[in-house]
């Protein structure tokens, strides 16, 4: 199915592994021109970029940025302007992770950083692009990258975690009631297994540990990147402030 999306331009943060990078190849081959930001491994988001680029035909722009630093942001914006002309798409990918330990352990600083890593950056990303958009009486999309633990979870001494996922979600739906008169859709995607995603990959501790909870195996992140390529493209045009359960099955 042909989306509708050749010539749209993206940023995708953490675009360049995991889960973003799934998002990042399915977008590609729709035909969008892509801005990859990441926080490491410059070499790696190069080749990776230039591959994209040479199977698609379209143009890919590498930023190597933290998110979590708001003094970075209208930088991103502005480079990604700068090169192709307008941004039209916004993926919220990127995430840290947070202490694990009881909550009457945690500390303040442990609990602020979790917030800088999980959620306050999909403020910052999020505020400048619906920005941009209503400057110049346009619309566009936002996807954010939650997680299955701000619904239901397993594990222990999370908190800081799930709050900040969990926060995530609902301001994805006041975001999408907001802005959807102007033609602003924001909606979430939920993961749940992903390979080569947190340490998911055969014979680590993270692999074994959750093989048990699968009901239709592990998901690549390319299954991610169709769900989110769709919520993208004009064929998505009543799906607005959805959280779609992408864990297969998981939560059930």
């Amino acid at each position: 199915m042909d989306l509708g999306l050749k010539g749209k331009t993206a940023i995708i943060s953490g675009g360049t592994k995991g889960i973003g990078s799934g998002i990042a190849e399915v977008l590609a081959e729709e035909g969008c021109n892509l801005v990859l930001v990441h926080r490491s491994d410059p070499q790696h988001a190069e080749t990776f970029a230039r591959g994209l680029e040479d199977k698609n035909g379209i143009g890919v722009l590498t930023i190597l940025a933290d998110v979590t630093d708001a003094s970075l942001i209208d930088s991103v914006f502005d480079r990604a302007n700068e090169c192709f002309g307008q941004t039209d798409i916004l993926i919220n990918n990127a995430a840290g992770g947070g202490a694990q330990k009881p909550l009457d352990d945690l500390t303040i600083e442990e609990w602020e950083a979790t917030m800088k890593g999980c959620l306050s950056h999909v403020f910052t990303m999020s505020s400048r692009f619906i920005r941009d958009c209503r400057r110049n009486n346009r619309g566009g999309h936002i996807v954010n990258v939650l997680a299955k633990a701000a619904f239901t979870t397993n594990s222990h001494n999370n908190t800081s975690y799930i709050a900040a996922k969990g926060g995530m979600a609902s301001m994805t739906r006041s975001m999408a009631n907001d802005f959807i008169e102007y033609g602003i859709y924001v909606n979430g995607i939920v993961p749940g297994y992903v390979l080569n995603n947190s340490g998911y990959q055969p014979g680590l501790p993270g692999y074994i540990a959750k093989e048990k909870f699968l009901r239709v195996g592990w998901a690549t992140p390319r299954d991610m990147g169709n769900v989110a390529a769709f919520l993208c493209s004009p064929r998505s045009s009543q799906v607005i402030g959805a959280i779609v359960d992408c864990s297969g099955g998981t939560m059930l």
